[in-house]
């Protein structure tokens, strides 16, 4: 075959930059390079550290998978140690091998983000220093793998939404949908937070695009086999939501009800192997917590009882006591949690998911019946699935409330859909004003984003975490020897050290001191020193008797008479003998 001419090859690749496959391929690049310096903008403006407990307690349970292959913690809870050494029939319970490895297993928290964080420590060789460092930048893991793992997957959940929103709506609202969740305020806060949530959001989002996919493709062919490898991949990606948040449980029963209600004949079936696919992909996790804990899912659930009439705070987490309570008690603690917890929740979580703009066309929506029934039961489907977290969250707190943020690129695509059917019925003769609306509406999506951005910006998350001083402190201690402290999360990632939460009373640190593990450091920070004594006093008599090592009046019997104050007397730490005498 003759060579084309040169002058038609240039013509060919003039029209392809112009209207062909070149100019979206340029149009797609640009569109890359826009979110890319987005994603550097908001992080250089908005993150100077993570200021959230449960990030930090990921991180270093991360860290422990990375170093000895075990899913071990070194934020030690007095009512784990009190469950182990209960099963153990032991005295004290070792919290190290001979070479100082953590061995104390994690009983609150899924496996999947920490063992991403994992391999981003490994992949991106963290160094982890924990010595006389008195630089006040951010610390580097954080701001090299655990921010950016967090902010891959919100990528990966913008392209598996461009997906899911094109099967449902077309290519124009796909388009628009992924744009409104990239310039989402809440999208990228919850990716600096540190705490998973782009990870269980991109699972959740691809075990729903899959679901759909398996759907669309049962009801285009006629044999059984269509769409059964979408379907059980979607199961896979549920438990795999699962396995990074324990609350994301609330998505099986409602994609399982979408698959029994769409999938042709015998869907039922499917749906109960859809179910069974789904449990069998946590079931290993399951086996592991039974083995070391007794529980399925550890002592994860034991957080509903936190701030009840059972529990001040998380005062069962932090006691070594493990109370006797019948079945009837818990249960009524937990209803009169969830019915003054729920009502407030509701009306707050119902106008302000995602905190955007697009939720109220989503609200609206419910109203309205799609021409295809497939979307339309997807979306009551998903319904359900939102409805059950919602009822779930009064009893897990916030970090479960935020979990509703699963199911904001969703609520961007129907929203949208529904916003288009309104924009047609207008008839606009002008095509600029058309446009005009479009881009008002993602301006306001956006509003939230371009404000965060604009001074004033965040400032460190002192207090009470400051990670010079937490080094400094830890570095007091061998690493074999253990802290009490009121922050252990930040001790164990920042400090690299063991760390027990404070005991609600002084007894309580002697019980602990003297029967389950020696403290060699008690570290208290502003999270105590900015609690409302007067008011607590007289809830809680068991903060009574650490009021006075606060002020300094040290009882003769306390083995920990030797201190210092940091910050202008805002933290305090005390050990058994003055260990900082000869260091520089």
């Amino acid at each position: 075959m003759a060579r084309r001419p040169f002058e038609s090859r240039v013509q060919d690749l003039v029209y392809n930059i112009d209207v062909g496959f070149g100019l979206r391929l340029i149009q797609g690049g640009l569109a890359v390079l826009a979110i890319l310096l987005l994603i550097l903008v908001y992080t250089a403006t908005q993150f100077r550290g993570l200021d959230n407990a449960e990030a930090m307690d990921l991180a270093q349970l991360g860290r422990n998978l990375m170093l000895t292959r075990r899913f071990t913690t070194l934020n030690v809870r007095p009512s784990s140690l009190a469950l182990m050494r209960e099963r153990s029939g032991q005295a004290r319970i070792p919290l190290f091998t001979p070479e100082f490895a953590p061995v104390h297993p994690d009983l609150y928290h899924a496996p999947v983000y920490p063992t991403l964080l994992a391999g981003g420590f490994r992949l991106g060789r963290a160094a982890f220093r924990v010595g006389g460092d008195k630089g006040a930048g951010v610390f580097a893991p954080e701001q090299w793998v655990v921010v950016p793992i967090n902010h891959l997957f919100v990528l990966l959940s913008g392209v598996v939404l461009l997906l899911l929103a094109r099967r449902l709506f077309g290519f124009r609202i796909a388009l628009l949908s992924v744009t409104a969740y990239f310039l989402s305020n809440t999208v990228w806060k919850d990716s600096l937070s540190g705490t998973g949530l782009p990870v269980a959001t991109f699972f959740a989002l691809l075990a729903g695009y899959l679901a759909f996919r398996a759907v669309e493709s049962r009801g285009a062919h006629t044999g059984w086999k269509a769409g059964v490898l979408p379907l059980l991949l979607s199961a896979v990606a549920c438990g795999l939501a699962i396995l990074t948040r324990y609350a994301a449980a609330a998505l099986a029963p409602g994609l399982a009800l979408f698959v029994g209600l769409q999938f042709g004949r015998r869907s039922w079936r499917w749906a109960a192997l859809y179910a069974l696919v789904a449990l069998l992909t946590v079931s290993p996790w399951i086996v592991r917590n039974l083995r070391v804990s007794g529980r399925p899912l550890g002592l994860a659930t034991q957080t509903a009882l936190y701030d009840s009439r059972i529990s001040e705070g998380n005062q069962l987490e932090r006691s070594v006591k493990t109370p006797e309570l019948g079945l009837g008690a818990k249960l009524g603690a937990l209803q009169v949690k969830w019915m003054s917890r729920f009502p407030g929740l509701a009306d707050r979580q119902l106008r302000l998911l995602g905190n955007g703009f697009l939720s109220v066309f989503f609200l609206a929506a419910l109203f309205y019946r799609f021409v295809r029934r497939e979307v339309h039961v997807f979306r009551w489907c998903l319904m359900l699935s939102m409805a059950l977290l919602l009822l779930l969250a009064p009893l897990f707190g916030e970090s479960t409330e935020r979990l509703l943020n699963l199911f904001w690129p969703v609520v961007i695509a129907f929203g949208l859909a529904f916003f288009f059917l309104l924009l047609e019925r207008l008839q606009f003769q002008m095509r600029l004003l058309h446009i005009a609306v479009i881009t008002i509406v993602i301006l306001l999506t956006a509003a939230p984003l371009i404000f965060a951005i604009l001074p004033p910006r965040a400032g460190v998350p002192y207090p009470p975490y400051y990670p010079p001083f937490i080094r400094h402190v830890s570095g007091m201690l061998q690493p074999g020897e253990v802290m009490c402290t009121d922050m252990p999360e930040a001790v164990a990632w920042y400090g690299q050290r063991a760390a027990i939460h404070i005991p609600p009373s002084l007894d309580e640190f002697y019980l602990l001191n003297d029967y389950h593990q020696r403290i060699s450091g008690l570290y208290f920070t502003t999270i105590t020193r900015d609690r409302p004594y007067t008011r607590m006093l007289k809830t809680h008599s068991g903060y009574k008797t650490w009021f006075p090592i606060l002020e300094g009046r040290i009882p003769g019997d306390f083995p920990l008479v030797h201190g210092f104050q940091l910050n202008n007397l805002d933290q305090l730490f005390l050990t058994d003998y003055p260990r900082w005498v000869g260091r520089q």
